[in-house]
């Protein structure tokens, strides 16, 4: 299946679907958009999870609002009684334009972010951040009541919390995957993944050279060397996602990945491909997805 991101519904669909396939939550996206509304905040909850979704409007900046933003989900999380936050999505409407005073987009909504942090500190969940054609920020939120969740980072990458200033003001705010260790079993979320190899990125240009890089990378993260790292007790590799989504920077591109991407996880794993902007400009590629 592919589509472009363009509007906020769609993409919070999306999601909350796809979460529906890992979690059990059977109708989820259907139950969140008959959900609860508070303020710009609206969430619904289901068999533990709790799934919150905003959108900051079009600006000529975006890091105040975003800050503030963040700071209203940790409030309603640590309200509702769901106080681990086990994933994040964030689509921004012309990711790699500038803003008002000439920063670039995604940075400026880094900024925002790491502010959030910074104010109220918390464990940095997996995340993804891509392009979408309509306008503002759109920001969904998956929490959990029970459970408890290990941020894992790659032996091959610099901690995106840690990357030096010439990726911008603030570096991104997220950990490389989550390992949720609740009773129903464990679970592995992760964030969107890139071919980027210590803090920069690799192979520029070249698809097959990213893909490359993207497919190693996802399998030294879940990889059982690195998760004992993190005290985690599991061994996967690429087969043992259940679903896994990819976004690619040009139309062109989509057959090509999404046949690589088939080979790569097999038969198994459900893909689904949407055409969207990246968080770097020169990135034609992102992974992301969730093993049960």
């Amino acid at each position: 299946m592919t589509g472009t991101l363009d509007a906020p519904a769609e993409e919070l669909e999306l999601q909350s679907s796809d979460l529906g396939v890992h979690t059990g939550l059977t109708g989820f996206g259907d139950a969140w958009l008959a959900g609860t509304a508070e303020g710009r905040l609206r969430y619904t909850e289901r068999d533990g999870f709790l799934f919150v979704s905003a959108v900051v409007p079009p600006s000529v900046r975006y890091a105040e609002a975003v800050r503030a933003l963040y700071i209203e989900l940790f409030a309603l999380t640590k309200r509702a009684g769901y106080p681990t936050i086990c994933r994040l999505w964030h689509y921004l409407g012309d990711i790699n334009g500038p803003t008002v005073d000439g920063l670039e987009v995604y940075r400026d909504f880094c900024v925002g972010r790491a502010l959030a942090f910074e104010e109220v500190p918390a464990a940095m969940p997996p995340a993804s951040a891509v392009g979408s054609a309509h306008e503002g920020v759109t920001v969904c939120l998956l929490a959990t009541r029970t459970g408890r969740l290990t941020t894992i980072e790659n032996p091959t990458q610099v901690p995106a919390y840690r990357y030096p200033a010439e990726h911008g003001p603030k570096p991104p705010s997220f950990s490389r995957a989550g390992y949720l260790d609740r009773p129903e079993g464990g679970m592995l979320f992760l964030s969107g993944t890139a071919s980027i190899t210590g803090h920069r990125t690799a192979h520029p240009g070249d698809l097959d050279g990213q893909l490359d890089v993207t497919f190693s990378t996802i399998a030294s993260v879940v990889h059982g060397r690195n998760l004992a790292r993190h005290g985690i007790r599991a061994h996967y590799g690429l087969g043992d996602f259940d679903r896994v989504t990819a976004y690619v920077r040009h139309a062109a591109d989509l057959a090509a990945v999404d046949a690589a991407c088939r080979v790569a996880f097999g038969t198994r794993t459900v893909v689904r491909l949407h055409r969207a902007n990246l968080c770097r400009s020169e990135l034609l590629v992102e992974v992301e997805g969730v093993i049960s």
